[in-house]
């Protein structure tokens, strides 16, 4: 297997874990929880019950995952994340803890029923609100609250005609 996990480390029932996987201390993960392989949790990563990390997710610690989510391949959380119940990220997505103007992220906040499609990119102390869907290939600078469908570079949600 050669994982290399923290003595600390806790998990509940029907967790199954890859090969090549990096847990760092103070990480706690629920129960039904599936994580394939390369995937890296750094300390203070928190997963809810029945979550899905695909190969290559890296949490950089200090991060909340609810329940019921699913982090698909190659996704990339930075510091001080909290993902809430049933959201869905699609391959590639990467999140931002830094600004443009060098200031530290004060979190970024993914709420319930969000889906965020491939390769978007998530900006440094954006929310993203419940039942918003970011299309893929987005660059989302600016919260987006309103239900609904955010796209392009930087995200705007799209208007019904």
């Amino acid at each position: 297997m050669l994982n290399d996990i923290a003595s600390d480390f806790k998990h509940g029932k029907n967790f199954q874990i890859g090969c090549f996987c990096l847990i760092q201390e103070n990480v706690v993960v629920g129960n039904n929880v599936t994580i394939a392989d390369f995937v890296i949790l750094k300390k203070g990563t928190v997963i809810g019950n029945n979550t899905f990390l695909d190969s290559h997710v890296i949490s950089s610690g200090d991060n909340y995952i609810g329940n019921n989510v699913t982090l698909r391949y190659n996704v990339i959380l930075a510091r001080k994340i909290h993902i809430s119940d049933e959201v869905f990220i699609s391959a590639n997505v990467m999140t931002v803890f830094i600004t443009h103007e060098l200031e530290h992220s004060k979190g970024i906040t993914i709420r319930e029923k969000a889906f965020i499609g491939a390769n978007a990119v998530i900006g440094a102390n954006v929310t993203i609100g419940a039942n918003v869907v970011i299309g893929a290939l987005a660059y989302v600078s600016k919260d987006c609250l309103e239900p609904g469908t955010y796209v392009g570079i930087p995200a705007k949600k799209l208007e019904k005609k």
